[in-house]
């Protein structure tokens, strides 16, 4: 049944839609291409099986509007063949692999009809022998990083439909006392920071850059006492210092977005996470590790998540909400985002299993860099986006992957 009842929009989905005029039109759309082996199907048979699985998936449902001033979700007819297209890589591009094939999957225009919600799926070939892709993409607006997962769980997967819980629901006690730290963070995260040299001298180049690093195993990357989270921005902060050094004071900060869901939960529109700030440490990696390690462990208080989610859904009014968010997305309060997200459940198409997912966050007009680590099937790859032409962007895969062995040769400190 065709549900006509309207949200309203969270701040950060607002802010999101206001970024514009964009370098490329997919420029903040978030994009994940799964590898399969074999011979590419068409774009009825990919639309016939997606058609089924969209209705479990309310971000597939949706689009953004504005109505008398205020910014709201309405629920749309989709018809999944307007939402499938060709992606044939050739000339320079064909065989080139799948560096070529993210360049191409930034710069194509979005497929979906004008006033559509914002997603697509690409079938993808030429990029390398034997091998087809599917490429799922979603303006940020609808869907944040762990929504996708669950999108794509859906429909290329076998998960049963995640239970939803409605916007303004959920117990308030929980988060009560954490109430003060919360709405400090939030506010923190908004504070001006040192601006790095990059982005002025990278201002007038006008084109968005990309890297993605090739497959590392999950296990390597693990260290003892630290989350993923905390590895992946502590050889972030290392690999930037070498690749842009940061200045000794330790001004410049990151934002890692924390997800607001219950285990096993989809909301049912937009951006579910908060804004969380990362001051980047300097030095040996150990030291690195600790320092960033030490910083986001406060984060793990229990019902601190909970007190996140009363401040930034149901406490801050809206106008105030749209302030923030402004200063956050805009990158006047940090220079990087730096995120993590895992797809828990093995995925595939007609019977053929996707043997690799390869990500491209989305680049958002202000901050210097986007750097995204996306973990499937015990491998992962991480994918660094920046709004502008940035100098030397595509070095940063191999500085992050010296980071990474600088800190498995180190000793690290505990973290607990």
């Amino acid at each position: 049944m065709h549900s006509r009842t309207t949200l309203p929009a969270q701040a950060g989905d607002a802010v999101l839609m206001d970024m514009a005029p964009l370098t490329h039109a997919a420029q903040m759309y978030i994009s994940a291409a799964l590898i399969l082996d074999g011979e590419a199907p068409g774009a009825d048979e990919v639309a016939g099986h997606i058609a089924p699985r969209v209705r479990r998936v309310p971000g597939l449902r949706h689009r953004y509007a504005e109505a008398v001033g205020r910014a709201r979700w309405q629920p749309q007819r989709v018809c999944a063949d307007d939402h499938v297209a060709l992606l044939t890589l050739d000339g320079d591009a064909a065989g080139a692999g799948v560096d070529a094939l993210m360049e191409q999957v930034r710069r194509r225009p979005p497929v979906s009809p004008a006033g559509a919600p914002m997603w697509d799926v690409l079938i993808a070939t030429g990029f390398t022998p034997g091998r087809w892709a599917l490429v799922f993409r979603c303006h940020h607006t609808q869907m944040d990083g762990m929504a996708i997962t669950h999108t794509l769980d859906q429909l290329f997967g076998t998960a049963p439909p995640a239970r939803r819980r409605p916007l303004l629901s959920g117990a308030l006690k929980p988060g009560l006392r954490h109430l003060p730290s919360a709405a400090a963070s939030i506010i923190q995260a908004a504070r001006p920071t040192a601006p790095w040299p990059a982005p002025a001298a990278a201002v007038g180049e006008g084109t968005a850059t990309y890297a993605v690093t090739e497959p590392v195993g999950v296990d390597d990357i693990k260290q003892p006492g630290a989350t993923l989270t905390q590895v992946l921005a502590a050889c972030f902060a290392l690999a930037a210092d070498s690749w842009w050094p940061l200045p000794g004071d330790r001004q410049v900060h990151v934002v890692v977005p924390m997800d607001l869901r219950e285990p096993g939960e989809q909301r049912t529109m937009g951006n579910h996470f908060a804004p969380l700030r990362l001051a980047l440490p300097t030095g040996d990696p150990d030291r690195v590790l600790h320092e960033t390690g030490t910083q986001m462990t406060t984060w793990r208080r229990p019902g601190l998540r909970a007190a996140l989610d009363l401040v930034i859904r149901r406490m801050t009014p809206f106008p105030a909400a749209l302030v923030l968010g402004e200063r956050i997305s805009a990158g006047t309060g940090c220079r990087a985002v730096v995120s993590s997200v895992r797809s828990r459940r093995p995925l595939s198409f007609h019977g053929s299993p996707v043997l690799d997912l390869v990500p491209a966050a989305p680049t958002f007009p202000g901050h210097a860099l986007s750097c995204l680590l996306w973990s499937y099937e015990g491998r992962a790859r991480i994918a660094f986006g920046s709004h502008t032409g940035m100098p030397g962007v595509g070095a940063l895969p191999q500085a992050w992957e010296q980071a990474l062995k600088s800190m498995r040769a180190s000793q690290p400190f505990p973290l607990g």
